[in-house]
């Protein structure tokens, strides 16, 4: 196993970074457009035949067409995530995103099966959306080792992109604690060890913010009086992002998803 970890840096502050993961020759996720110098540089030393994107999102896809191009590589990934791969201007990249991350070229991509062989690895597909529709994990049991891309993504929570939905990443969460895995590798900060205990952290803590937003609402607080009291005013992500990350947007797919569910 290879670890890369990949973003764009404005002094000694590497903005948002993001990992890739190479397994034999088989490639998790190909990172960011911005570091394709320094990436293509390392992987001309090696030999990839397949390229496994966890989702479609531009930090995760930016080098895809220079693999393909460079290796002849096939691309894999969720059904719903190819057509993104295959035309990146239906992203709608915000000024943002394209200035940490860039605007991946078109690449061709396959569906993906429910297991993937890489000759010494088995990796079950588990669909785990939630940070967007088409979003995997993959799982390799005999060496305890989970791949989580962004659904994992770090262990606090409170920023939210506004297409994330937080009912689906809590739900899809819990699923993955019924696997047994030791290891955990998380596309925002790599190797996590003692990941099983990490994820059980992670679920405690969006289970208590989940909780306590809807005992606020049914006390009458409105969505802003809420985030206000959990959360805190919103940070400069908020502004940098236009809004596409920020806290208020964690409180409402908690209370849309309360809506949204059906009574008993």
């Amino acid at each position: 196993m290879t670890v890369f970890k990949m973003g764009r840096s404005v002094g000694k502050t590497t903005l948002y970074p993001v990992h890739a993961f190479l397994l034999n020759e088989t490639l998790i996720d190909s990172g960011t457009r911005h570091v394709r110098h320094p990436f293509s540089a390392e992987m001309r030393q090696r030999r990839i035949t397949t390229l496994i994107n966890t989702h479609h999102h531009e930090d995760h896809s930016g080098n895809n067409r220079w693999l393909q191009d460079r290796f002849s590589l096939t691309i894999l990934a969720h059904p719903s995530a190819i057509p993104f791969l295959e035309d990146p201007k239906k992203l709608n990249l915000r000024p943002y995103q394209r200035i940490v991350w860039g605007e991946p070229e078109p690449s061709m991509a396959d569906p993906i099966g429910s297991l993937f062989d890489t000759g010494q690895f088995r990796l079950d597909v588990l669909p785990t959306p939630g940070h967007c529709p088409g979003h995997i994990a993959l799982y390799e049991a005999s060496r305890g080792w989970l791949f989580t891309g962004d659904l994992f993504c770090g262990m606090g929570f409170k920023y939210l992109r506004s297409d994330e939905d937080y009912p689906a990443i809590l739900e899809n969460l819990n699923r993955l604690m019924g696997l047994e895995f030791n290891t955990l590798f998380c596309s925002l900060l790599g190797v996590v060890t003692n990941g099983k205990a990490a994820l059980r952290r992670k679920i405690s803590v969006m289970e208590e913010l989940q909780a306590k937003t809807l005992h606020l609402s049914r006390q009458g607080l409105s969505p802003r009086a809420i985030r206000n009291r959990l959360l805190g005013r919103e940070g400069v992500m908020r502004w940098v992002t236009g809004g596409h990350y920020s806290k208020q947007n964690t409180i409402d797919s908690i209370l849309t998803g309360a809506a949204d569910k059906p009574c008993a």
